[in-house]
């Protein structure tokens, strides 16, 4: 794929639990160089790709290499998905953060709502222009973070194509906020469209994915930081 314009900023960050890449993209869009880490293939991944277990990894390494770091650890632990089948499932936000607090890079850690985030912020789609899905997620960082507006306490009817819904019918998949999951009620290129431009990953890839305005938002103000520890 052709990368979008952006300003570099010079600086490094790795993104752990990387997926298709949509986190990393807003990490890019924020000036960042980004370096993906994920213990499956990531043939989809735009940047540069390491295939490791989080664990594997040397916070020596981590501080010598990269200027920030981001991680996306598994959510199925704490989400939906959980409640409806009663599975158990693997949970490495614990080990993501101990490994992140050892390098002593500033970093964020992303998930669900539910997630034993330590004094996260939350972003929702409605926060930014040109977003057409909810998709609440919780951010966790050792530096402030800030949300670029407050979430309405009533969200957008999102289009569906559930017959017993009031509104079904008259919303359109394609300028309408629609929901972006496994059960799917949108098409991949409209679910691509809302949520920023994900072309480049496949349906599957979206639906565990953040909006990379999401981490655009957060990453500048980690090199805002970081350009403001340089100049002190």
């Amino acid at each position: 794929m052709d990368l979008p314009l952006r300003v570099p900023n010079g600086l490094t960050l790795i993104d752990l639990c990387c997926k298709q890449g949509a986190a990393s993209m807003g990490y890019y869009l924020a000036g960042f160089n980004v370096v993906g880490v994920d213990w499956e293939p990531q043939p989809r991944y735009p940047f540069p790709f390491i295939q490791a277990d989080l664990r594997s990894l040397d916070p020596d390494w981590l501080a010598e290499n990269f200027d920030a770091a981001a991680g996306s650890p598994p959510c199925w632990e704490h989400s939906d998905l959980k409640h409806r089948t009663g599975k158990t499932y693997d949970d490495f936000i614990p080990e993501t953060r101990a490994l992140f607090e050892a390098s002593g890079l500033p970093y964020v850690i992303e998930n669900v709502e539910g997630a034993p985030l330590k004094d996260p912020i939350t972003l929702c789609g409605t926060m930014f222009d040109g977003l057409r899905v909810q998709r609440h997620r919780l951010f966790e960082s050792n530096l402030p973070l800030t949300v670029p507006r407050p979430c309405p306490k009533k969200h957008p009817l999102h289009y569906t194509l559930d017959k017993r819904k009031a509104h079904y019918g008259r919303l359109n998949e394609w300028t309408d906020f629609v929901m972006v999951t496994g059960g799917g009620n949108s098409s991949r290129a409209a679910a691509s469209d809302a949520m920023g431009g994900l072309d480049w990953m496949t349906k599957d890839g979206m639906n565990q994915a953040v909006p990379p305005a999401y981490t655009e938002h957060i990453g500048r103000q980690v090199a805002n930081h970081l350009a403001a520890v340089t100049a002190a």
